[in-house]
């Protein structure tokens, strides 16, 4: 046997010589740069935007790029940004573009993020009679103002304005209102997902109406999470022959002759992202679909230069603004006499016109129930837009139809209503 000593030195030399041989653990951890989040763009303008977004812990720089959606090529906007925000500026009006940020740390860059909006629709804005009444105070005293809605005097005061209503309950009123406004509110209408409710409306009949020329100018607004869900969606105004205290479209009815009149500007092209809006008009004379014998609303800005079922062609119209303020005005003249082909039609967007159709212009042509702007063509022959005398403009229609089953939860904002019988114009700042 051993003696004890000699077994006790063993363990001992033994620990010691563990001890020795086990290194400290010395490895770094890997830092991980984290991509941006909540990214959002604000301060839309025709030729600008601002993109924003949190904060990384970590962060030494950002990176800021874009480019138009359809395009694949991206440009650099801003390379080591010390911000987690940006002005990107030169950009074309009505226009849709995507902007990408990434962050750069000491370890590397992450990944990118990206954001998508549209331009406003660009050109000089018109003014007009909103330009006399700053924030469009004391507009509905103007001897050529019609009818003004302002939205400022509570629910049951505003429903007791209209003739019909739909889901009341759905609706409310905010203190979100367009830039300039004053003493004025927006009434929130909403919808719930599932097709629990469809959305709402305010309908309201004018009588005995008006025989001549109206103008309707409106603020709305759309939010995201509309996107790929709109249906009708926008203020439309027009005649029914005769006249009744709730909506009638009878849409896809063709050969209605001069019983109705209905005018809307409204997203309608779902193929764009965002879409493009446009004209959705029924009168006596409108053109049938492709299939020849079912009359939908006829569509004036030319959905797709290029030919009939063909996508918009990019950056030539405007586009849904999300979740901005959007300034729409519809001009419809009546024709007189009501044999004549003189009545016209003209839209403008934030002050800015859209289009604008009558006797002998613009040049273009029909196909189907879209009509196409063409300077080599024959120029546009004019509305009939009746033959009775009966039939004249004697409603608005404030709509939100949103009803399709799978669209998630939504709304639509509507502000600073009027109707004259001259342009009015966006609200003076």
């Amino acid at each position: 046997m051993k003696p004890k000593a000699c077994i006790f030195f063993l363990v001992f030399f033994s620990m010691i010589s563990c001890a020795k041989s086990k290194k400290p653990d010395t490895t770094q951890p890997i830092y991980v740069c984290t991509d941006p989040t909540e990214l959002s763009v604000s301060s839309i303008t025709q030729t600008g935007a601002t993109v924003s977004w949190k904060v990384v812990s970590g962060a030494a720089s950002y990176d800021v790029e874009y480019k138009k959606a359809a395009e694949t090529g991206w440009t650099s906007a801003a390379k080591g940004l010390s911000t987690a925000k940006f002005d990107i500026i030169n950009l074309s009006p009505s226009s849709s573009y995507e902007c990408r940020v990434k962050t750069n740390c000491s370890s590397g860059s992450s990944n990118a993020s990206a954001v998508k909006f549209a331009t406003l629709f660009g050109g000089t804005p018109v003014t007009g009679l909103a330009s006399q009444y700053q924030g469009d105070v004391n507009i509905q005293n103007d001897p050529n103002v019609l009818f003004v809605e302002k939205l400022d005097d509570g629910l049951s005061n505003i429903f007791s304005r209209y003739t019909d209503k739909l889901n009341t309950d759905g609706m409310s009123l905010d203190t979100d209102i367009p830039v300039g406004s004053i003493n004025a509110k927006s009434i929130k209408m909403t919808s719930i997902t599932g097709g629990a409710t469809g959305g709402g409306h305010l309908f309201k009949k004018f009588s005995p109406g008006f025989d001549s020329v109206v103008y309707v100018r409106y603020y709305v607004k759309y939010p995201a999470a509309s996107k790929g869900y709109h249906h009708h969606e926008s203020l439309w105004f027009g005649g029914y022959n005769p006249a009744t205290d709730w909506p009638n479209p009878q849409a896809g009815t063709c050969g209605l002759g001069s019983s109705r009149l209905s005018i809307s500007f409204e997203p309608v092209w779902q193929e764009t992202d965002p879409p493009g809006m446009d004209t959705y008009i029924y009168w006596g004379d409108m053109h049938p679909d492709a299939s020849g014998n079912t009359c939908w609303g006829n569509v004036m800005v030319t959905e797709g230069a290029t030919g009939y079922g063909n996508p918009p062609a990019a950056g030539t119209y405007p586009l849904v603004s999300y979740d901005q303020w959007m300034c729409v005005e519809v001009m419809l003249k009546l024709n007189n006499p009501v044999t004549e082909y003189n009545g016209e039609l003209a839209v403008w967007v934030n002050g800015v016109s859209v289009g604008h159709w009558g006797p002998g212009f613009p040049n273009g042509h029909w196909d189907k129930d879209k009509w196409y702007n063409n300077p080599a063509d024959s120029p546009f022959k004019g509305f009939r837009w009746r033959t009775d005398a009966g039939l004249n403009i004697n409603w608005l229609w404030l709509e939100y139809y949103h009803e399709n089953p799978a669209a998630p939860s939504s709304y639509m904002k509507f502000s600073n209503v009027v109707m004259a019988t001259k342009y009015i114009g966006p609200i003076k700042q």
